[in-house]
């Protein structure tokens, strides 16, 4: 041991000391001794001299706790000491006792150390005065350190927690008034470090901020480093005036919890390092705040440095209350809030913010806010890569943006849920994804939107972006106004509304540069072959504000893609370049869009492909235009869809056009493919070519003008070859109008018109006048043209099957002449010469023959094919040409012929004869009593009363025979009796019940629902073998029907009625029992009347229905069988019997039910067959009884039957008591 020596002034106590000369060794007890200072003999020997005059024991040295002590008065350590050097040692310090070290203080020294220093009350103190020396809390080993009950310790050097590799360090600061101060903490710098402040504790650290010395706590600081530090209950950590760093080097976390506080005054950096990781891994820092935990700092940044990350999650009532927070700067952050948590910045919250300059950032930043409650407060709000705002937690900021990634993924945004928000009192920004669903909704002064390119780091790739707002409650509202469209970096915009979602754009909405509003299913992705988007299916409409909607030059436009209706009644302009006011563009893809608002400053495009767009309001109007050069015009394009256009396009202009001033209207239409231009228009020069359509008016007829040509199906100028037939559909009404084209120049048609670009036009008539007859014939003028027609129509057809149109030309007209197909009346036949013999013998003139009179065919008659579809059109013919008549009759001369044959099928009432074929097969209450007469004698063999109950139902098939449809039946229903027994041979009854039945015939799309109420007697007499029953019964039926006539065409109804039937029926069945053993044989033979009354009838709901005659049909049946009875009780009193049965039935009389009808609006009667009745049927039976008591009995039967296209499945269960 060295035993040089020096002589100290111990400022502690005020006195002098020995103090060993390893004293003079700066650094950790663990370091190793400097080299021995070579003094003179003389300094020597006085040294000595003073050292003999001290006590004994001044001689010192480092001092080792290598076991348990309880310090309780006041230590002074000039050397220092280690607790636990070589194994586990605890000190406590408590009472008043002050512990001071001048040099490290080290706890767990050594790999095999473990050593714990606890100091308790308010009077305990740890003091490290120098700031040359360290408290290592787990030096090689494992320190612990805990400070309770208010007791204190400072240093003024450096603490560290798990100094080496493989060290542990532990620190618990509890208890109000319990303090620890440092110059600055590092926690896990080799090793593993974790501090805990809690219950009121305090941690302070003092060093100032410099170059150099740049934290005051450092989290996982070495490279093998892990620090933890938790504040809870009351705890506070205060980082004076320099940074905390969460995950320096490695890995890094701070818990605040429960009340717990951090104020850190420069900023918390997370994984921030200090040396380059790139061949030593990741640095990680993570800070948690939940339930009443508040994080105070100026600058929070997640991710500091690259190759490393930051993760900061906030929850319940935690707090964040900084200047700037920064989500990724050079490397990836990821902030979450929920729970109510709120994140409040005075300055900025900016994902993806690099420090410094660097080409490979690499970096993403990540922000969920989640919960009600859960917020974002900050003057500035920059999001990027990720955004999920849910549940109803909001964002609150002046300026905002939502801005390409770093990394090498495309930004999310998405605010969603209901009570979810982002209220922006400023500009708001969107350069990539944002999607505002689920009823969340975003406020703003103003909003810009572009996309297409990543403008952080311009990486040569697409990016499909686009804004969108879908979903009930979901809004974008600008008080200030929208813009969409391309910027320098960022090549276009699109902003979609869909299913329900808002969009108010509060002063205006503004397309630039290949900017898109969509109505309905926005961009799939972008087309770099045609620089335009592709779209999503369609999607329902979302919602437009009554905001002017304002399209610059080279703007994208407006895009209708959604399903059912929409209707907007916006301002849409186009906004003037030079000479050119025709920016912007309508485009309708699906659906039935109305536009109801003001477009007479709107020029731009109008393209239409599916679905149907209405314009009403003139359009392009040319206010204000003065250049004196011919105008640019506007286009419109139809290829598919309709367009509705209720107004005017373009604007008449005066144009010198060599030596001629001419009057031109600055738009021109070309309608092509499946479009359909409809309304009421005026607009230029028109051609239309390969299946395109002009539809004057909608729902009626209409006129349309044209201040130039018209081409139909005859262009020279169109690029494209003509090769398909175009069309004029006219409307006529009976007053003499029509819809009409009116053309200011020349009408040209077809392959006649001479151009050499030519195909078919077609005229087709497609409605009539309901309330006008056409039976001789009506003329209208269909085509005006001041320039002249050329050429002609090449096929003028009708859809009917009943009319003849044809076409008259003049030079300047087309006139259309409609008439009911014409028969020639019949010939009279010519009566036959009777041959006279003359007086002089001359040969007899063979007469001549009759000619047999030519029955004209019926007009309607012409195209029907079954008995039923003939009668009704010989009745429809002779429908009143007036009124409901009228209207009706109409309607069925505009149908072909496959339409018109299904509407006289519904028009026939055949419900009605079918119904009366359901009731005619009724057999209810006589199959309840046969089953009842079959049961077992046995329960009444001595005669008395019997009583019982019988439910059943079944199911029916009957197939029709070409003219009546096929029907389906089905009846169920409950019936009881009671009789009386005489003797064994005599037994007699009455019986009652009431049966539901139902008939649908689904090719008539009708149906019947008849209620019944049945009664009747009934009675059996037993021989030995023989017997026989018979019975009477009567039936009240009450019927109701629907049906729907012409579905889909101009006559479609619904009709329905209720009228009231009987009928009466008789029955016998008689036959022989051989007993065989325990099987019984029985041959059988049974007759059936029945007669059937149906009271007349009319029906209600439109002028197709019908007043249905009464009737009386009748039908009878002969039943011949054998059934089987097999006891199968073996002698037991259950008396079980299995019978079954085979029979064949044959009927006569009404088997197809017929029915007289007439139509209530006034026409000839007609009669209509039903449903036909099987003539031969086969029947199957089987069935179980057995006694249920000694004078009650159970039997349960099933029967199919089969044949002459019937097919019935039935069942019943009868219950009998004898008294």
């Amino acid at each position: 041991m060295n035993r040089i020596y020096r002589l100290v002034l111990n400022r502690a106590t005020g006195s002098m000391q020995v103090a060993s000369e390893l004293a003079t060794s700066h650094g950790s007890s663990a370091r190793a001794t400097g080299s021995v200072s070579h003094r003179s003999p003389l300094t020597t020997a006085m040294l000595v001299a003073l050292g003999l005059l001290a006590a004994p024991s001044a001689f010192a040295a480092v001092f080792d706790f290598n076991s348990d002590d309880t310090i309780t008065s006041s230590r002074v350590y000039a050397d220092g000491f280690r607790v636990g050097p070589n194994g586990t040692v605890v000190v406590d310090v408590s009472g008043t006792a002050v512990v001071t070290s001048d040099e490290d203080v080290s706890l767990g020294s050594t790999a095999a150390g473990n050593g714990t220093l606890r100091l308790t009350g308010p009077g305990a103190r740890l003091a490290i005065n120098s700031g040359f020396w360290d408290l290592l809390v787990g030096d090689a080993g494992i320190g612990n350190m805990t400070l309770h009950g208010g007791s204190q310790a400072t240093t003024a050097g450096l603490m560290t927690l798990g100094n080496q590799q493989g060290s542990t360090g532990n620190v618990l600061v509890t208890g109000a008034g319990s303090a620890l101060t440092a110059r600055n903490i590092r926690v896990g710098r080799g090793g593993t470090g974790t501090m805990e402040i809690t219950n009121g504790g305090t941690v302070t650290t003092t060093r100032p901020y410099s170059v150099v010395n740049d934290y005051g706590m450092s989290l996982g600081d070495g490279t093998n480093g892990a620090g933890t530090v938790n504040i809870s209950n009351g705890g506070t950590l205060a980082i004076t005036d320099n940074f905390l760093l969460v995950g320096m080097v490695r890995e890094g976390t701070l818990n605040i919890g429960n009340g717990g506080t951090v104020n850190a005054d420069r900023g918390v950096h997370l994984g921030g390092t200090l040396i380059s990781l790139s061949n030593n891994g990741t640095s990680n820092g993570t800070v948690n705040v939940a339930d009443g935990g508040e994080l105070n700092t100026a600058e929070l940044i997640l991710g500091v440095h690259s190759d490393s990350s930051g993760v900061v999650t906030v929850t319940g009532t935690g707090r964040i209350n900084a200047d700037t927070v920064s989500v990724g700067s050079n490397g990836d952050g990821s902030l979450t809030l929920s729970g109510g948590a709120v994140l409040r910045a005075t300055t900025d919250v900016r994902a993806e913010r690099p420090n410094g300059i660097s080409d490979n950032f690499g970096q993403t930043g990540r922000i969920v806010v989640s919960g009600a409650g859960s917020a974002i407060e900050a003057p500035r709000v920059d999001v990027s890569n990720e955004l999920l705002v849910e549940g109803g937690a909001a964002i609150r900021s002046t300026t905002a943006t939502i801005k390409d990634s770093y990394a090498n993924t495309r930004t999310n945004a998405t605010l969603t849920g209901a009570g979810s928000n982002w209220t922006n009192s400023g500009a708001m920004r969107a350069f990539t994804n944002f999607e505002v669903l689920g009823g969340a909704v975003v406020s703003t002064d103003t909003l810009n939107i572009s996309g297409g390119l990543n403008s952080s780091t311009f990486a040569p790739r697409l990016e499909h972006d686009q804004v969108r707002v879908s979903g009930a409650g979901s809004a974008i509202v600008a008080a200030n106004g929208v813009t969409v469209g391309g910027t320098v970096f960022e090549p276009y915009g699109v902003l979609s509304a869909s299913s329900g979602g808002r969009i108010d754009g509060g002063s205006g909405i503004t397309l630039g540069t290949a900017g898109y509003l969509v109505l309905g299913g926005g961009m799939d992705q972008w087309s770099l072959v045609t620089t335009a988007p592709t779209w999503r299916a369609a999607e329902a409409a979302g919602e437009l504000s009554a905001s002017p909607i304002l399209m610059q030059a080279n703007s994208g436009g407006l895009v209708f893609n959604h399903t059912g209706d929409a209707t907007l009644s916006n301002t849409i302009s186009s906004v003037p370049s030079g000479n050119s006011w025709v920016s912007g563009q309508l485009l309708q893809l699906f659906g039935n869009t109305r536009l109801d608002g003001n477009l007479t400053a709107f020029g731009g495009e109008i393209n239409v492909t599916g679905g149907t767009l209405e314009i009403n309001s003139d359009l392009y109007t040319g206010q204000g235009y003065t250049d004196p050069g011919q105008a640019f015009p506007q286009e419109i394009l139809v290829s598919g869809g309709t367009l509705v256009l209720n107004g005017t396009s373009g604007f008449q202009q005066q144009v010198t056009l060599g030596n001629t001033v001419e009057t031109i209207r600055s738009s021109t239409a070309v309608i092509t493919g499946e479009g359909i231009l409809a309304g009421n228009a005026r607009l230029g020069s028109t051609a239309l070519c390969n299946g395109g359509t002009l539809s004057p008016g909608r729902n009626g007829v209409g006129t349309m003008a044209f201040d130039g040509d018209l081409y139909f199906a005859a262009n020279n100028g169109l690029g494209a070859a003509i090769t398909g037939t175009s069309f004029y559909d006219v409307d006529v009404l009976g007053n003499g109008q029509s819809d009409r084209l009116v053309v200011a120049g020349r009408a040209y048609f077809g392959r006649t018109s001479g151009l050499t670009n030519i195909a078919d036009a077609a005229l087709r008539v497609t409605a009539l006048d309901p309330a006008v007859s056409y039976q001789n014939g009506q003329t209208y003028t269909i085509v005006e043209a001041a320039g002249g027609v050329v050429g002609r129509f090449d096929q003028v057809t009708s859809r009917s099957a009943f009319l003849d149109p044809s076409v008259t030309y003049t030079d300047n007209q087309v006139q259309l002449s409609i008439a009911v197909r014409d028969t020639p009346p019949p010939v009279t036949p010519v009566d036959p010469v009777t041959p006279v013999t003359p007086v002089d013998p001359v040969a007899p003139v063979t007469p001549v023959a009759p000619i047999t009179p030519v029955a004209p065919p019926l007009v309607f008659g012409a195209v029907a094919v079954s008995s039923n579809q003939r009668a009704t059109a010989a009745a429809l013919n002779t429908l009143q040409q007036s009124g409901a008549a009228l209207a009706l009759y109409n309607g069925l001369l505009m149908m072909d012929a496959d339409t018109a044959r299904a509407a006289f099928d519904d028009l026939s009432g055949e419900i009605h004869a079918s119904n009366r074929a359901l009731l005619l097969e009724d057999r209810f209450l006589r199959e309840g009593i046969n089953q009842r007469l079959r049961q077992n004698r046995t329960i009444a063999e001595d005669g008395g009363a019997s009583a019982w109950v019988s439910g059943g139902g079944a199911s029916n098939r009957q197939d029709g025979d070409g003219s009546a449809a096929r029907a389906n039946q089905h009846r169920e229903g409950l019936m009881a009796g009671v009789d009386w027994s005489f003797g064994e041979r005599w037994t007699v009854g009455l019986a009652a019940g009431s049966e539901s039945l139902r008939q649908q015939i689904h090719a008539r799309n009708a149906s019947s629902d008849v209620d019944a109420v049945h009664a009747g007697v009934y009675a059996s007499f037993r021989g030995d073998a023989a017997w026989i029953t018979g019975g009477a019964s009567y039936a009240d039926y009450q019927v109701d029907t629907e049906r729907t006539v012409g579905m889909g065409s101009s006559i479609a109804q619904g009709l329905n009625s209720r009228y009231d039937a009987d009928a009466v029926s008789a029955f016998a069945e008689g036959g022989w029992d051989f007993e065989l053993d325990t099987l019984t044989l029985t041959p059988y033979v049974a007759l059936a009347y029945t007669r059937l009354s149906t009271d007349a009838g009319v029906e209600n709901g439109g002028n197709a229905a019908l007043a249905i005659d009464a009737s009386k049909d009748e039908v009878w049946t002969t039943t011949a069988g054998m059934r089987a009875a097999w006891d199968i009780s073996g002698g037991q009193q259950d008396g079980a019997r299995l019978e079954a049965g085979l029979a064949w039935q044959n009927a006569g009389g009404e088997l197809r039910a017929d029915s007289r009808h007439r139509f209530v609006a006034g026409s000839n009667t007609f009669t209509v067959d039903g449903v036909p009745l099987a003539r031969n049927v086969g029947i199957a039976e089987l069935g179980v009884s057995i006694n249920t008591s000694s004078n009650s009995r159970l039997s349960l039967f099933g029967q199919g039957r089969a044949g002459g296209g019937q097919r019935e499945v039935g069942a019943q269960l009868n219950w009998t008591f004898a008294f």
